[in-house]
């Protein structure tokens, strides 16, 4: 029958010459400090290692510090100079101090079997006197190789673990401000707990004193117990003074013996006193067990050197409801803050940092311009920033352009920022224009694709857009089954579905649905909304023959050809039959107009000639005579060409003008000076060059985009 795996809640305390671990009793609801085997009340481990060259086998610990032989290797001091020095050299080999970490914790965590037989390491917090940047990220990334989860490996420094000890000690130790003597090899440090009960949850607020002059790291072993009573006497009242202090530790080599005498009356005097030596690993102990439990930051907020202490955040809104993004709170650990927002800019090129101060709630704002941004209309560059920090105080901001779907795509446009958010001076002068629109969450990027434009939109956002840019191609048939699934299952928008499926299940009409949807996610204002419902109603208000050529313009805006031209000739039988009197000459001679255009494009310059000779004499308009005589040009129709401008009002020089224009463009399309053509040749020219499918992609996609312009 197997045993229950008990998981276990653990801290390290982690330092170059001895390390300790804790784990938390929860039947007791008390730490337990891990003794070395046989020593009852020695928790400190030395922390060095042994490697034998012949076996490739490790001691650590005490075992190491034992003389072996020759075929050992000694290794200490493997967290000395960790950010500079990555390597350590002994025995004539080199190490990588991050693996001898690793081998070093991975066996002294060992230990805690011999108290829990069947326990687990289910949260871990490493705490010492100071990290470097370097030895956090190692941490991190060897606190996988030892098999916990993600997320349940922290970092802290000796101060947050001071409090963590401290605040959860009986409330009547902490009811008053709390005061930590430390004093080792380093010499003397006082760390005082300023407690502030106006805020819920409690603020505490550390500060240090170097109190090294009075005693430094070599005068408790010099230095006879009289004297060192003397001086920390002196200490005592000089940083103790009136202040209102409910508990005094002590903790560090520099305390033992029987030296305090006069000196520990003195501090005791109306105070608790405690001595001990693994406050720092029950500290960060009882730090994984709040964490596990959930219980973290409800008791207390600690403002420490690893912990960010403002919050920063970012107003934006969504549909009709504004709020606050937080990008980082006050009390979160700086190296576990990687925080990525996407939103649209609004009628901004700037985004502004709110910043404010957890203990007294000032706010300052922080403005970040985005120059020379990419050249579109409003609303239509979404931006992606991503937030990190380097240490409590400094955060590296990069912001890019995501584009705006298939409708403007993304740039390489990058904008990197470095910022001080605790000292950065408030733009005091500053006002906030326009505004942010959060980008919304969705399972996946799964486009909705519009059949007539050959369009695709990948938000609700740029299905707005899609709408107002594209209305007379838009009617009640574009809102299928196929785009409910797309808007509910895709774009997580089930009550956009609903509200606008029942609509038109009702009879809405297609204003009524479009207003509801444009309500809804609320992306246009509503001046420009009332524009867009206006040219519905001139839609609507359309006889059927003008209806129908609004659906064949479509198809030739979007390049549709064979379509457009059937459904122009459709239109062109209703205004020659049924429909004669009920559209204007300018209107029939538009239509052939547009179908002249259809000719062209199919390189039916035959029938183009035909639709644009009768264009022109319905609507007597340049443009299509224009086209007439290009087409009669591209034909070689000399005859016709000369007939139509003799029956036109066309002076010489205009003649000369349409002349002369087709002259330049038939010549430089068929020389050298065709850029578009000279680029094409370079790229296909140089298929070999790193970036060339980039290009190419590039290319044809503005190309197309040319194209249909």
């Amino acid at each position: 029958m197997s045993e229950a795996v008990t998981k276990l809640w653990t801290g390290y305390d982690l330092g170059n010459a001895y390390s300790q671990i804790s784990c938390y009793n929860e039947r007791r609801k008390e730490t337990d400090s891990i003794c070395l085997p046989g020593k009852k009340n020695a928790y400190e481990i030395p922390t060095c290692l042994s490697y034998n060259i012949k076996d490739g086998s490790w001691r650590y610990g005490e075992d190491a510090l034992t003389d072996a032989g020759e075929d050992w290797i000694f290794l200490k001091d493997f967290l000395t100079d960790y950010e500079n020095t990555p390597d350590l050299t002994a025995g004539g080999q080199t190490f990588e101090k991050k693996e001898l970490l690793f081998e070093f914790i991975s066996r002294s965590l060992e230990l805690i079997l011999r108290y829990y037989p069947h326990g687990r390491v289910e949260w871990l917090t490493f705490t010492a006197r100071s990290f470097s940047k370097k030895l956090i990220f190692d941490l991190l990334e060897l606190g996988g190789r030892l098999g916990i989860s993600p997320g349940c490996l922290k970092i802290q420094g000796h101060v947050a673990s001071y409090e963590a000890y401290a605040l959860c000690q009986p409330k009547e130790l902490w009811s008053h401000d709390v005061g930590l003597f430390e004093y080792d090899e380093n010499g003397l440090s006082y760390c005082h707990l300023s407690i502030s009960r106006r805020h819920s949850p409690v603020v505490v607020t550390p500060s240090v004193l170097d109190l090294s002059a009075y005693l430094s790291g070599e005068d408790y072993q010099k230095l006879s117990a009289p004297e060192l009573d003397r001086r920390f006497l002196d200490v005592i009242k000089e940083v103790l003074g009136k202040r209102n202090i409910s508990t005094v530790y002590l903790v560090g080599k520099g305390f033992e013996g029987d030296w305090m005498n006069i000196s520990l009356k003195t501090m005791c005097s109306n105070r608790k006193g405690f001595i001990g030596q693994n406050l720092f690993s029950k500290g960060a102990c009882y730090n994984s067990m709040m964490e596990a439990t959930g219980t973290k930051n409800q008791t207390f907020i600690g403002l420490c050197d690893e912990m960010v202490p403002v919050t920063v955040y970012l107003a934006v809104s969504r549909g009709k409801e504004s709020f606050h993004v937080d990008l980082v709170k006050a009390g979160s650990d700086w190296y576990n803050v990687r925080e990525s927002v996407e939103f649209i800019l609004d009628g901004t090129d700037t985004v502004v940092f709110h910043v404010q101060e957890f203990a007294s709630s000032k706010e300052r704002l922080i403005p970040l311009k985005l120059e020379n941004l990419p050249q579109r209309p409003n609303r239509t560059t979404r931006i992606r920033l991503h937030l990190e920090f380097e240490d409590a105080n400094i955060c590296q901001v990069v912001m890019e352009d995501q584009g705006f779907g298939a409708l403007y795509p993304a740039t390489d446009k990058t904008w990197k920022m470095r910022l001080n958010v605790v000292e950065y001076e408030d733009a005091k002068n500053f006002k906030p224009t326009g505004r942010l629109i959060l980008n919304r969450d969705v399972a996946e990027a799964v486009p909705f694709y519009f059949n007539v434009s050959g369009m695709k939109v990948y938000s609700v956002e740029e299905l707005c857009y899609y709408i107002y840019e594209n209305i007379y191609a838009v009617n009640l048939d574009t809102f299928s089954e196929d785009f409910f699934y797309w808007l509910e299952k895709k774009m997580n928008e089930p009550v956009l579905a609903k509200g606008m499926k029942n609509l038109i299940k009702a009879g809405g009409s297609l204003k009524e649905v479009v207003r509801y949807l444009m309500n809804f996610v609320d992306y246009y204002p509503q001046d420009e909304l009332k524009a867009l419902l206006g040219v519905i109603d001139e839609i609507s208000r359309q006889n059927p023959t003008e209806s129908k050529k609004l659906t064949a313009d479509n198809y030739m805006r979007y390049c549709r050809y064979m379509e457009a031209v059937r459904s122009y000739c459709d239109v062109i039988y209703d205004m020659e039959h049924d429909a004669s009197d009920d559209v204007t000459r300018d209107f029939k001679g538009n239509t052939w107009h547009n179908l002249g255009v259809c000719y062209t494009r199919l390189m039916n310059f035959k029938s183009a000639q035909d639709a644009f000779k009768k264009a022109w004499r319905l609507n007597k308009n340049e443009e299509s005579l224009k086209s007439f005589l290009w087409v009669s040009k591209l034909l070689g129709d000399e005859t016709s060409f000369f007939d139509a401008v003799e029956n036109s009002s066309m002076d010489e020089e205009e003649i000369q003008g349409v002349v002369d224009e087709f002259d330049r463009v038939e010549a430089e399309s068929k020389t050298d000076k065709n850029e578009k053509m000279k680029a094409v040749e370079e790229m296909f020219n140089d298929q070999s060059s790193q970036g060339y499918r980039e290009k190419r992609d590039k290319y044809i996609a503005g190309l197309k985009d040319w194209y249909r312009s």
